[in-house]
């Protein structure tokens, strides 16, 4: 397949995605596209750095000159959220962010779109999550928390939280529950088949050949869905499971692809956002 990709020039701004590892990731390729695709002269690239050196490379991404931002992978999504120098409400709830805006004075702004882009890709695949019953494993991650935090946003009536974190299970418990009083939240997956609507995989298990499920797929409704936020393999053991069973599966690759119009919002890239209004939740 031929994909379109930019052309790098001293005018060019750069985007890096931030990971350790980043073979995984999937999102340079679209984005790439669509800068191309509207004629913007930036570049995305992925950049593997460990955890211990994380916070040089932030302090060079606020000196970074031609360096509008950056995207946010595993496992630096925390260590993102305690240096930016304002946040988004809902990345404030996950203490995470996936997404950081740079200013021409270096000041960072972090948003978290996972979330949304769980909600998105749910709902370009028909389904709902209003009045729904959810599983959510690995809640209390960067990417589950904001996940969490977006399927109470979108109203579902109760989601099953499972977590082995405990601080961090206890925490996206507590906000949850706090900003969200309607949904009823529960901390233990469901245990019985075929009694959920929607059930997620919000943690690394599916990367590697020899992982174990998550979890079984039978809990999830015949007419449910079973979603998985690994985007390499594109399909993995858990949603092969889940096509035996007969169920709808949503890949990782869909969500990616559904964080494109988030994450070009929140760099005020999209087509129609003003600098000025760039950030798509309210900053706190």
């Amino acid at each position: 397949m031929n994909v379109a990709t930019p052309t790098i020039t001293g005018t060019t701004v750069c985007y890096p995605l931030f990971g350790h590892p980043v073979a995984q990731v999937s999102t340079p390729p679209t984005i790439n596209e669509w800068f191309v695709r509207q004629s913007i002269d930036a570049v995305m690239f992925a950049i593997d750095t460990p955890p211990a050196a994380a916070d040089e490379f932030f302090r060079l991404l606020r000196t970074w000159q031609n360096c509008g931002g950056c995207s946010i992978t595993v496992p630096h999504k925390q260590a993102a959220f305690r240096v930016v120098d304002e946040l988004t409400g809902r990345a404030h709830r996950s203490s995470s962010v996936n997404i950081i805006r740079r200013l021409d004075d270096g000041r960072l702004i972090g948003d978290m779109t996972d979330g949304l882009a769980m909600i998105e890709a749910l709902k370009l695949n028909g389904v709902g999550v209003s009045g729904k019953s959810a599983m959510l494993v690995g809640g209390g991650g960067g990417a589950g928390a904001a996940i969490a935090d977006a399927l109470c946003e979108s109203g579902v009536a109760t989601l099953y939280l499972v977590e082995r974190d405990e601080k961090r299970r206890d925490y996206i418990f507590a906000a949850l529950t706090r900003v969200y009083p309607d949904v009823s939240v529960v901390l233990t997956a469901p245990d019985a088949p075929e009694s959920i609507d929607i059930a997620i995989n919000a943690t690394a298990l599916g990367m590697q050949q020899n992982d174990p499920l998550p979890f079984d797929p039978i809990v999830v409704r015949k007419d449910g869905i079973v979603a998985d936020v690994v985007t390499k393999p594109a399909e993995t053991a858990l949603l092969r499971a889940a096509e035996r069973l007969g169920r709808k599966v949503q890949t990782g690759k869909e969500m990616a692809t559904a964080q494109l119009e988030f994450q070009m919002r929140h760099l005020a890239l999209w087509p129609g956002v003003q600098s000025s209004d760039a950030v798509g939740g309210e900053l706190i």
